[in-house]
């Protein structure tokens, strides 16, 4: 997720979602206030102190607003990534103040470069109150897109997929306690270079646009990521501990003087971790 304004859901209508049988209407444009998310990379939320990508099965590293997991190839060419997967349940969170905010997603990119194609959900403090929402974005196509409200407590996946012969992504996110879902298809702009360079799964705190500063974390305790698997267009695929090829980037939130998120090892098939909430 990048420094980009979080738009209202009238640019929902060009955006070719599709949603499965059952499923809830968009959410209002009432309930997703306008605001802006961080980015890990490039500009003034770079990756704050992120340690040096050095080759091994596993490399410890920090960043001001990601905590979570990064896979990148070690291969000669670099492989790069046509499949993510995650599932979680969405924590309920607390509000340390008024307008914390956080959210959860799988997807391709933004840890080595500016592009990010993503889905996940979102936990949003809105005058103190609560708001969960599903979501997807192609940072800097477009701006994160909330497009199902969803419940603390629903068990969510996400999905991101690149089609070679089409040149296209496919972002699904599903709620699966709700029974909703929703799928868009996506082109990379024509200025832009969408190299799935990694694939990645991640708690994010997220950025105020234009500034330095970031939203303050919304309180999720312990979140439980599971089921990450990933696939690159090598053949290799399976849990981010399942492929020699791949490097596995642990990741913890924070900066010079502060922890805000812990990231703790990953589980024996390499399939699940968790997330801990240490800091607003």
């Amino acid at each position: 997720m990048k420094l980009r304004r979080l738009l209202p859901l009238t640019a929902l209508a060009a955006a070719a979602v599709v949603f499965s049988a059952g499923a809830a209407a968009p959410a209002s444009a009432a309930s997703t206030p306008t605001g802006y998310a961080g980015s890990p990379f490039g500009g003034a939320a770079q990756h704050t102190g992120r340690s040096p990508a050095v080759a091994g099965p596993l490399v410890n590293a920090t960043s001001r607003n990601w905590a979570g997991y990064a896979i990148t190839s070690l291969s000669t060419p670099a492989a790069t990534f046509t499949h993510v997967h995650a599932s979680w349940t969405q924590r309920p969170v607390t509000c340390p103040t008024s307008d914390a905010w956080a959210v959860f997603w799988a997807g391709f990119d933004g840890w080595t470069n500016g592009t990010v194609e993503q889905g996940g959900s979102s936990a949003r403090c809105v005058n103190g109150t609560p708001v969960y929402q599903l979501w997807w974005e192609m940072f800097p196509t477009n701006a994160i897109q909330p497009v199902l409200n969803i419940n603390a407590g629903d068990s969510v996946s996400a999905d991101v997929t690149y089609n070679a012969a089409t040149a296209q992504f496919t972002i699904t996110v599903a709620d699966a306690t709700q029974h909703t879902s929703f799928s868009t298809t996506q082109t990379c702009a024509a200025n832009l270079v969408c190299s799935r360079s990694s694939a990645d799964w991640i708690v994010e705190a997220v950025g105020r646009f234009g500034t330095n500063d970031f939203f303050p974390l919304a309180n999720y305790g312990r979140a439980l990521m599971g089921n990450t698997v990933a696939t690159d267009n090598a053949g290799h695929g399976g849990s981010m501990t399942a492929n020699s090829t791949w490097q596995r980037t642990k990741i913890q939130e924070q900066d010079a003087t502060t922890t805000y998120a812990t990231t703790g090892d990953t589980s024996t098939n390499g399939q699940n971790f968790a997330v801990t909430w240490a800091h607003q």
